[in-house]
């Protein structure tokens, strides 16, 4: 389950070390102060999340209708609390508010979802007269106020900070697959329906607008996603959407006067950007104006003209053509492609010079005109034709002594001491183009965020895999170096001319040297093994918090949107992992999921984020009779059928089915495996000899998460067990669908999109995971090919793709663990030892990632910005790695990553 980065940045919010829910944050006293001094006593405070509830005596709340909003900015909620609180008082109406200005702020903020942005007071009336009397005294009471716009809503009328919507008063929740709760309204009929918060407006068919006509409309300006609109008196049509944001949009045009292609930034007012709150119309002119100062250097985009329309600003430059750097890094980059050849390597390394010392001129010129630009990275470098390289969005760059930019910041891009003072300086710069020439080597300079060491340890062992030349080690390590001193421009360029890349590469870098175990290194790196996993268990127990509710130990962000108990996410992936390393489960921490409730409205259940996977977690425990409780609860479970994959789905319950039957006899299990094995038969979409299952939003998911061979998996170990050969044909015939499905990239590697391409959809990005690309599909094949025989062929096409040392991330699920994880799995089933030393290899760089701790050690999560202990993204799911690498033999069965494979028996 992916979710989008506005989502990631507002759970890093709260804690320095791991991602954190709002509840754990305690409001400052601005906010309580207005309403102590006006409210009674009487009245019942309470706290949701970053909300405040106020609740009168005696007055009933209704489940759905017209409400009221009320906007504010950081600066001026307080004072728009004080003059609203007599209207809510004297009409005694329900109403909640953020709980202080921070909260305001990152309502407000850059990143926040745009359908609930903005909203300060929230107000439910309990009818029509209700809404309207206190509609029109909010509307007296704030006039003169001034608040973000309320994209979701539409203006009371004569007020710019008062609006109304439809929608639910109360929460009403649905259970989807994932665990997440979808906020749900009853529709007159009785039956309920989403309450869908889009960022415009909407009004469900069976309701009103109480101001109806064109008077309630606002006059804006704003560009439409997918038709032209024009702008600007005409002189600016813009086509389409780059992408829309709080913020504002970015958008794709033409100048009418030039012709010339042109690209549309746009800022609403209200909407505060940065640490700071720096209102995003002000913020836009100053980068104009920094942009104008620039644009004679040609290495920035040009400004071509600023200008407001409605209440919104308007940022004008010209198009470049291209791809932001560190993407362009990722496709070329030899270390991804496998293409490790001298000719490759010195090509890719001769031409990327060429744009870091662009690079290097941009800061230097805008060092030289007074301006720090504040924040360089990957992704505001774009290379164009003929690899030209030109730098967007200077938010946070500002002219030195005379004004400030937004102080945003990149991780991995930014000095500890820029990240204090809120904002950047020279030195910074210079940090980020270390940061920038690092991501072109190996994209691991994110994890500095959370442990400095991390991208430095990476980079070293990248360094002497690749024999990359010291000129470049000690460049990047000088410029990497915050306490370093100021470096000179010329040198800075000078250095970069000479970097040795034409003479370097004489034969292959020992990245690109056949893997094979060597005895003495092996006994290094078991003892390397054996001690993170004993500081991974340490860390474990150190860091639970059993006084929580909400989650057990410093997890993934997900574990607030889903449930603390997944093996994904929660509670019991990490309590598996401390089971397989300690032998035991302390009393305390069992007993905290053990208080939890498994009942339909609150988990799911599927294997790796419901009550499928918490039972085969208690059984694998030892505790088989809570399993056994637990998987009967989920046998009647609305959600059991609704999707067929092994993450979430059907064939993930009918998996943990099958490993109940194994370990307690019970045949109810096994009947209810070959139920769920009939429902994929009659479900599934054959095409000759392919079978695949459908996605709910009508996508053909690929893979093993998600995919049709993750449902192969389930339907081998049914056949297994019951001997019915069309549920193995079926089987095959899934497992060669996704294969069908694969792509060759243009170093020869075989692999995989997570979904069908269409026409419509042509899919970007290939992956090598295991929960989507071909680590996935290729632990499946090996099962096939192991029970059947047949399959070799289509192993080794794949097996190129996952002989990887060097991924983005160290998890389980879309990492290095998980793709070591499937090079012991061939190692097992093929015997061949060249494969134990490409895992061996890849457990030499999730080591690079381990970072001790007072309480232990533990391993970087989702996007390497947070500490995580949970098996999907964190410490758990490495350390099942680490720990089966030091137990796999050719022919032993090790995997403890929700397999079957004790119903495998011999090969054929």
């Amino acid at each position: 389950m992916q979710v989008g980065w506005e989502t990631v940045v507002s759970y890093m919010m709260h804690h320095p070390r791991w991602f954190e829910d709002f509840t754990q944050r305690p409001p400052t006293a601005e906010h309580f102060r207005e309403y102590r001094a006006v409210m009674p006593a009487e009245w019942k405070l309470s706290r949701r999340g970053h909300w405040i509830i106020s609740e009168p005596p005696d007055v009933p709340m209704p489940g759905e209708g017209w409400k009221l909003h009320a906007s504010a900015t950081s600066h001026n909620s307080a004072e728009v609390l004080r003059a609203a609180l007599p209207v809510l008082l004297e009409a005694g109406v329900r109403f909640k508010f953020l709980m202080d200005p921070a909260a305001v702020q990152e309502a407000n903020g850059k990143s926040f979802p745009r359908g609930s942005s903005g909203k300060f007071i929230t107000v439910y009336p309990v009818d029509a007269a209700e809404f309207h009397a206190v509609g029109e005294a909010l509307t007296r009471a704030l006039d003169g106020f001034e608040g973000p716009y309320l994209l979701s809503d539409r203006r009371f009328p004569g007020s710019r900070v008062v609006y109304y919507r439809y929608g639910g008063f109360r929460s009403f929740f649905r259970l989807t697959p994932h665990g997440v709760k979808e906020l749900m309204i009853n529709a007159p009929d009785g039956t309920r329906v989403p309450d869908v918060r889009t960022p415009y407006w909407t009004v469900p068919e069976w309701a009103e607008d109480p101001f109806p006509g064109p008077k309630a409309k606002p006059v804006k300006a704003k560009p439409a996603k997918d038709k032209k609109t024009a702008l600007a008196n005409g002189r600016v049509v813009v086509e389409s959407a780059f992408l829309q944001s709080n913020r504002g949009g970015v958008y794709k045009g033409y100048d009418t006067e030039t012709g010339a292609d042109i690209v549309l930034r746009e800022a609403r007012p209200g909407v505060e950007v940065g640490p700071n709150g720096v209102d995003a119309v002000q913020l836009l002119k100053h980068e104009y104006d920094l942009l104008t100062d620039l644009a004679d250097t040609g290495l920035f985009v040009k400004p071509i003209a600023y200008f407001t329309e409605w209440e919104h600003a308007y940022l004008v430059e010209e198009y470049l053509p291209g791809t932001p750097i560190g993407r362009f890094s990722i496709v070329e980059n030899p270390i991804y492609g496998l293409d490790l050849t001298p000719g490759r390597l010195t090509d890719y390394y001769s031409r990327f010079r060429d744009m870091w010392v662009q690079i290097a001129d941009a800061i230097a010129a805008s060092h030289d005109r007074g301006i720090v630009l504040g924040d360089i990275s990957p992704t505001n470098i774009i290379v164009g034709p003929g690899d030209r390289i030109g730098i967007i969005d200077l938010e946070s760059a500002f002219h030195e002594g005379i004004d400030t930019g937004a102080a945003l910041s990149t991780p991995g891009m930014v000095t500890r001491r820029s990240l204090a003072a809120r904002r950047g300086d020279r030195r910074t710069d210079y940090y980020a183009l270390g940061g920038v020439i690092l991501s072109c080597v190996l994209m691991c300079q994110q994890a500095d965020v959370m442990d400095q060491g991390v991208p430095r340890r990476l980079f070293a062992e990248a360094a002497a895999d690749l024999d990359l030349p010291v000129e470049l080690v000690e460049l990047i390590s000088d410029l990497y170096d915050e306490n370093a001193e100021l470096p000179d421009p010329a040198v800075v360029r000078q250095r970069l001319l000479d970097l040795p890349f034409g003479t370097n590469w004489t034969q292959p870098p020992p990245l690109a040297v056949r893997a094979v175990p060597e005895k003495a290194a092996s006994v290094r790196l078991h003892k390397r093994i054996e001690e993170t996993l004993d500081g991974v268990a340490d860390y474990v127990l150190n860091t639970a918090t059993p006084q929580r509710d909400d989650r057990l130990f410093p997890c993934d962000l997900l574990v607030f949107e889903t449930n603390p108990l997944s093996v994904a996410h929660g509670a019991y992936g990490t309590l598996l992992a401390l089971h397989t390393i300690r032998g035991e489960v302390p009393d305390e921490l069992l007993g905290w999921t053990l208080q939890r409730s498994t009942a339909h409205p609150m988990i799911p259940p599927g294997l790796y984020y419901g009550t499928a996977g918490v039972a085969w977690a208690q059984s694998a425990m030892g505790f088989q009779d809570l399993a056994i409780a637990t998987l009967r609860g989920s046998a009647d479970h609305p959600l059991l059928l609704t999707e067929p994959g092994v993450l979430i789905g059907a064939a993930g319950h009918g998996m943990a089915c099958l490993r109940l039957w194994r370990d307690t006899g019970l045949d109810e299990f096994l009947d209810r495996a070959v139920s769920i094995g009939a429902h994929l038969a009659d479900t599934a979409i054959r095409d000759d000899d392919h079978a695949h299952w459908p996605g709910p939003e009508g996508d053909i998911p690929i893979g093993y998460g998600y995919g049709a061979s993750g449902i192969a998996m389930f339907l081998l170990a049914l056949h297994q067990a019951t001997g019915d050969a069309e549920v193995l044909a079926l089987g095959e015939a899934a497992l060669e669908f996704d294969l069908a499905q694969g792509e060759y990239t243009p170093s020869g590697l075989f692999t995989f999109p997570p979904v069908v391409s269409t026409e419509d959809s042509p899919t970007e990005v290939l992956r090598s995971y295991w929960d989507e690309g071909t680590a996935g599909i290729l632990t499946t094949a090996l099962r096939y090919q192991h029970v059947t025989g047949g399959w070799r062929d289509r192993i080794d096409q794949l097996l190129p793709d996952v002989r990887r040392k060097y991924v983005v991330f160290p998890q389980l699920f879309h990492g290095v663990a998980g793709m070591g994880n499937t090079l012991l799995d061939a190692y097992e089933f093929l015997g061949d030892p060249d494969l134990l030393g490409e895992a061996e290899r890849a457990a030499a760089a999730v080591l690079c990632s381990a970072t001790e701790r007072p309480e232990g050690i533990v391993f970087p999560g989702e996007q390497t910005l947070r500490e995580s202990a949970d098996l999907a993204t964190g410490s758990a799911g490495v350390a099942l790695f680490l720990d089966r690498f030091r137990r796999t033999a050719p022919g032993a069965r090790t995997n403890l990553n929700f397999v079957l494979d004790d119903l495998l028996g011999d090969p054929r």
